[in-house]
């Protein structure tokens, strides 16, 4: 979302500050969630190559995990990318434009969101009922792979939403979105 120091008038309801904290929350508990998960993906894999060199044999379940958790990890940090502005954006471009275009151009980014993500909730029947049986050396259903995409869709749907409601109504300055985080990662 937009900083809070970049507000416009004061006029944004007083259900909207404590929703974004909610929302930054979840997206804070779902990257912890993905960084966990790399770390034991990493830690797995080191004791597995160890073992290896030390003559004990190869974990023959490290490989079949490390393919499940890498897919929980990049779904779990799909909507904390949104959250914090980490997509791909057009900055340079954008940014030579005033507050009137960017508005307009966040405006058709909030609702391609809410239509692509919308549709990966929508199509949760079908995206479950397509994936049987029980993955080999995991023992977890194939559905599971899916939940944290589906999850992060509905969270970025609601993200869009929201924005589309601050752009709509004009409850916040539109800002450019700083590229400083995404140098980061």
């Amino acid at each position: 979302m937009a900083d809070p120091k970049s507000r416009d008038s004061g006029t944004e309801p007083g259900w909207l500050g404590p929703v974004d904290r909610i929302m930054d929350g979840i997206a804070t508990i779902m990257l912890t969630c993905a960084e966990i998960l790399l770390a034991l993906m990493l830690a797995l894999n080191m004791v597995n190559i160890v073992m290896r060199n030390f003559g004990f044999g190869s974990l023959l379940w490290v490989s079949a995990w490390t393919g499940v958790m890498m897919v929980w990890c990049v779904f779990m940090a799909f909507f904390p990318m949104y959250r914090r502005g980490m997509d791909i954006t057009l900055g340079f471009f954008v940014g030579r434009f005033g507050p009137g275009p960017n508005r307009i151009f966040q405006m058709i980014a909030a609702i391609c969101g809410i239509v692509v993500c919308g549709v990966l909730v929508l199509e949760l029947p079908q995206i479950l009922s397509r994936q049987r049986g029980v993955m080999e050396l995991v023992g977890l259903q194939r559905y599971w792979l899916s939940i944290p995409m589906v999850l992060s869709a509905a969270l970025i749907v609601v993200h869009f939403l929201l924005e589309l409601a601050v752009l709509a109504f004009g409850w916040r300055a539109v800002t450019v979105a700083d590229e400083t985080e995404q140098l980061q990662w």
